[in-house]
């Protein structure tokens, strides 16, 4: 299978200087499947976050699981991914919770004078979805991703499976469904009930 190229958002070049938010982390593995390696990538690319912003904030690092460094991480974006039946590579920023690492590291973080403390990101999800994305072609799942990704209502797209006609993804809302449903039509996205889930299409497709 050809490698898919999904551009998402593509970050500034310039050096952060916000510890919490960290840009342009290299995601990378292999495995059984294309879910698998996704999510091996993905813990990959959270403990290099987390390593960088241990770097950046000096001091003593903390030895902490793949679960718990997940619990430091308010909310991730995918810039860039590139998926095959067995491999994953992507870029990805992950915004750190100031409260959550400060509790980690048992001392507060001085971030009073740091440049870039506005955090513009997406806040986490707080719900999520299985949704069926009916598609044609490689350009009408990637418009459809970007209508989801910008309608304010979904945090992040986490693909399950994926075929040139149609993609199982997980959706994380930061809305109740109700509203999210409404947001996702507004951004021209047809949302219907699909079992316990949606299927998602664009308007008009």
């Amino acid at each position: 299978m050809a490698l898919l190229l999904f551009p998402v958002f593509c970050p500034p070049a310039a050096a952060q200087d916000n510890p919490l938010l960290q840009r342009g982390v290299p995601a990378e593995a292999s495995a059984a499947d294309a879910v698998a390696a996704r999510e091996a990538a993905i813990a990959s690319a959270r403990r290099i976050a987390f390593q960088r912003m241990m770097a950046q904030l000096g001091g003593p690092a903390p030895n902490l699981s793949d679960s718990q460094i997940e619990a430091l991480v308010g909310a991730m974006i995918v810039e860039e991914e590139r998926t095959t039946a067995t491999r994953y590579i992507g870029r990805l920023t992950f915004q750190f919770q100031p409260g959550a690492v400060g509790a980690a590291l048992g001392r507060p973080l001085p971030l009073a004078g740091a440049g870039g403390g506005g955090l513009n990101i997406p806040m986490a999800a707080t719900g999520a979805v299985i949704a069926t994305v009916r598609t044609g072609s490689l350009s009408a799942w990637t418009e459809a991703r970007r209508r989801m990704l910008q309608s304010g209502a979904v945090v992040r797209v986490e693909v399950l499976e994926i075929s040139m006609d149609a993609a199982q993804v997980r959706l994380g809302l930061s809305r109740a469904p109700e509203e999210a449903a409404a947001a996702l039509s507004a951004a021209g996205l047809v949302v219907q009930p699909e079992g316990a889930g949606w299927q998602v299409g664009l308007a008009g497709g």
